[in-house]
């Protein structure tokens, strides 16, 4: 105003609007920041002053709570009753493993060679011995009470296929269990289970025998069975006693590759199944011709009983003769 009113190029009659309007456009520029300030205020504070429940989202429960159940009424078993329900493998039980160890050592002791070629060089022999495709192997002993009925210590699957059974059947030939774990019923089998007839020991000084034929099941279907051209021995087990080392016998090994059903049904490990007839034609002739062959080994290429040959050729001799018997 005192601007205008200095001036002297203004007129002293013009009213002074220019004052006035200045001052209303002032306080309208004012006005509005004002009131754009406050709306920023507004929301700044709406963001503030939001609970802080309503602003996040809950977040869900990662489980589910369990539900509470009823507790089984099932008491669990106490250690000496799970261990002697509890039933291994054969070839997993340390004293079956440590049977069939010490029956195959006696074998390579009485014979020189090892029960089947597949056991040489094997990591762990009492599993091959048990899954051996050729060759049928059983352990027994003399029962407690002294008589001349067997107890079946050991059998591995060909002998369980030999009379009649599935590898996972072998608990009524015998039990995997510790002696002092087993019962009444794990060293005898009840009911129509299978026994065998087998001598528990060996008679006299003999202990190896090979070419052994002996039914060990009668039945009358589908036939008896009969082991042929077998293999016997007495099974020993070393122990330190008294400063010094004691063999004693422990049971009787018995091992085959063949084995009849009935009179006619000549088998082998692996559902292997031929008519004698069809396979040997005449017996007494091939009889003849093998001792035949024997006889040009010793005699005319010089080779010994001991040798390789020989041996093959006698038990093949062996085999045949049992076969011709009644």
């Amino acid at each position: 105003h005192k601007h205008c009113t200095d001036n002297k190029d203004v007129d002293e009659d013009i009213p002074n609007t220019y004052f006035y309007a200045d001052i209303e456009s002032t306080m309208e520029i004012l006005l509005r920041a004002f009131l754009v300030s406050s709306l920023f205020f507004e929301i700044d504070l709406a963001f503030v002053v939001k609970p802080h429940h309503q602003a996040t989202r809950e977040k869900a429960p990662l489980f589910a709570k369990k539900k509470k159940g009823k507790k089984s009424k099932d008491k669990k078993k106490g250690g000496f009753e799970w261990a002697a329900s509890f039933t291994q493998q054969p070839f997993e039980a340390n004293q079956k493993r440590d049977l069939v160890s010490a029956a195959l050592a006696s074998f390579k002791g009485r014979s020189g060679k090892s029960l089947s070629p597949e056991l040489d060089g094997a990591a762990d022999i009492p599993k091959a011995i048990w899954n051996s495709p050729e060759v049928a192997c059983v352990v027994v002993s003399p029962s407690e009470e002294g008589d001349d009925q067997p107890v079946v210590e050991y059998a591995n699957i060909a002998a369980l296929e030999t009379v009649g059974l599935k590898k996972n059947e072998f608990d009524q030939l015998f039990s995997t269990k510790p002696k002092e774990l087993q019962t009444a019923d794990d060293i005898k089998p009840a009911g129509d289970a299978i026994q065998l007839d087998l001598p528990p020991a060996m008679k006299g000084d003999k202990k190896f025998e090979r070419g052994y034929k002996k039914k060990i099941v009668r039945r009358e279907e589908p036939g008896d069975v009969t082991i042929v051209d077998a293999y016997r021995w007495d099974v020993e087990k070393s122990t330190f006693e008294g400063g010094k080392f004691v063999t004693e016998s422990i049971g009787v090994g018995y091992a085959w590759g063949e084995w009849l059903v009935g009179e006619h049904l000549l088998c082998s490990p692996g559902g292997v199944e031929n008519e004698i007839e069809e396979e040997l034609g005449d017996l007494k002739e091939r009889i003849s011709d093998q001792g035949a062959l024997i006889r040009d080994l010793k005699e005319n290429q010089g080779l010994g009983n001991k040798d390789p040959q020989v041996v093959e050729a006698v038990a093949e001799l062996l085999r045949l003769k049992s076969l011709n018997e009644d």
